[in-house]
């Protein structure tokens, strides 16, 4: 497969963000003629391609020629949740900061539930008790009103983040961090010896998360 580069990122990043404005178009038209189930999925199709966008925009920052990094970024476009959460990173990026921490808790619960009916609101399906489910049975329209909602915000919000601005640079430590899973991160953060090693660290000022974990695991052996 052809090596990723930063040029072919941000293209990647301008036509997702594009064609995420004509779902959400589409899903707008949908609702106004109340196929509430069509328009809830390509809601948060629409909500899918803004986070392909961010994630795009934010890795073409990244160190491309490292392997690992490349690997990560390919696996990130690809998975629906990763897009989902990097959907609400614009808008949680222009959040002020006292209104941060609720704002954090309201996606997360937005994503649990865009997560659960992206299937439902498309596909018939036999469930366990042998009966079968239809989408028309299990969107409503205040939930498809509220995801074309949501899906109009986010993109407002990436239209504001995305667009005209350049890639963040990341460092090495950024992309170490980037690469790792959930588990090895939990792995690491709770080892006896990391609580002291980041407490030692933040007193002398240095309060990144990402840069501790980094310098944690590559400190030399003891």
């Amino acid at each position: 497969m052809r090596q990723l580069s930063k040029s072919t990122l941000i293209s990647l990043s301008r036509a997702a963000l594009e064609n995420a404005e004509a779902l959400v178009g589409e899903a707008e038209v949908l609702l106004k003629s109340e196929n509430f189930a069509r328009a809830y999925f390509l809601a948060v199709a629409g909500i899918e391609e803004i986070g392909k966008s961010a994630l795009a925009f934010n890795a073409a920052g990244r160190n491309l020629d490292d392997p690992r990094v490349a690997k990560a970024v390919r696996e990130k476009l690809l998975d629906h949740k990763s897009k989902i959460i990097s959907a609400f990173g614009p808008s949680l990026y222009l959040t002020k900061k006292d209104s941060l921490e609720e704002a954090i808790e309201a996606s997360m619960e937005l994503i649990g539930a865009l997560r659960r009916g992206r299937e439902p609101s498309m596909y018939t399906e036999i469930l366990h008790d042998g009966t079968v489910r239809s989408p028309l049975d299990v969107v409503r329209p205040v939930a498809s009103r509220d995801s074309v909602r949501l899906a109009q915000h986010c993109l407002h919000r990436a239209r504001a983040h995305l667009t005209g601005e350049k890639p963040p640079t990341t460092s090495v430590a950024n992309d170490f961090f980037y690469t790792q899973s959930t588990s090895k991160v939990k792995q690491l953060m709770e080892h006896p010896d990391f609580s002291a090693f980041y407490l030692e660290r933040i007193k002398g000022g240095d309060t990144d998360l990402e840069e501790a974990i980094y310098a944690f695991a590559t400190r030399p052996a003891a």
